[in-house]
């Protein structure tokens, strides 16, 4: 479970660490591996890691792409590599941060200290989602059905549990989820990706004041980085 956070977050690192062009440059170097019209929808380095792995061109145990691939990309960054072999190597990202510099460390960095906050719909204070396991509350601790009376919308959320595939990120994505928190639900139910589906969609509808906004989930279904038409016709028209 630890490797898999380190995992998460090298890769994540390596989306803060790449400039435009090199980004460009590594989705060309995928053209083999990703569809054109796949590139196209394309628009961080997270979503294209998410490609590769399903592709399985890409793992914690597999990373000779990526490097190869941002060899071929940076030119010569040993700053970006570096972020691979030391998670090769079993460095924590928090370990390689410089003591003394945290004015150098954005504030919303995972390994910074959140400030703890009142959730009105929990009626609970917690702290700030996205934080690593260590420093926060699991997710699933603090989310259930009974929290955010998600049991009126359980036909919605059934059907999209079910029929949600692999574009469930970027779904989650356009509806506001963030990468940290995806990744929060997917430490808590490594094995079920139908676990991980329902957890963010009852925590979207918590973020959301306790309302499932039928509107906003057709859009992001619409959406060019989701298309799914068939899903987002079938919720409109309420035919689930």
């Amino acid at each position: 479970m630890a490797a898999d956070f380190e995992y998460k977050q090298m890769l994540l690192e390596l989306d803060k660490s790449l400039k435009a062009e090199e980004f460009e440059s590594l989705k060309f170097l995928c053209k083999d591996e990703v569809k054109k019209r796949e590139r196209e929808s394309v628009n961080r380095p997270t979503d294209l890691w998410e490609i590769l792995e399903t592709r399985e061109k890409l793992g914690p145990n597999n990373l000779a792409f990526l490097k190869q691939i941002i060899k071929g990309s940076c030119n010569g960054r040993l700053d970006v590599l570096r972020v691979i072999e030391n998670f090769e190597r079993g460095i924590p990202l928090d370990s390689q941060r410089p003591v003394n510099s945290s004015s150098s460390v954005p504030t919303n960095h995972p390994y910074v200290q959140q400030p703890v906050f009142y959730n009105p719909v929990l009626k609970q204070y917690g702290q700030q989602p996205g934080m690593p396991t260590r420093d926060r509350p699991q997710v699933t601790s603090i989310i259930h059905s009974s929290a955010v009376n998600v049991d009126k919308y359980m036909k919605e959320i059934n059907f999209l549990t079910k029929n949600l595939g692999r574009e469930w990120r970027f779904f989650m994505r356009t509806l506001g989820v963030t990468d940290g928190d995806m990744m929060s639900v997917e430490q808590d139910h490594p094995r079920s990706l139908r676990d991980q589906i329902y957890q963010c969609l009852v925590l979207w509808i918590s973020n959301n004041g306790g309302q499932f906004d039928r509107g906003r989930i057709v859009a992001a279904l619409r959406d060019s980085a989701v298309e799914r038409y068939d899903l987002a016709g079938r919720i409109q028209d309420c035919d689930i």
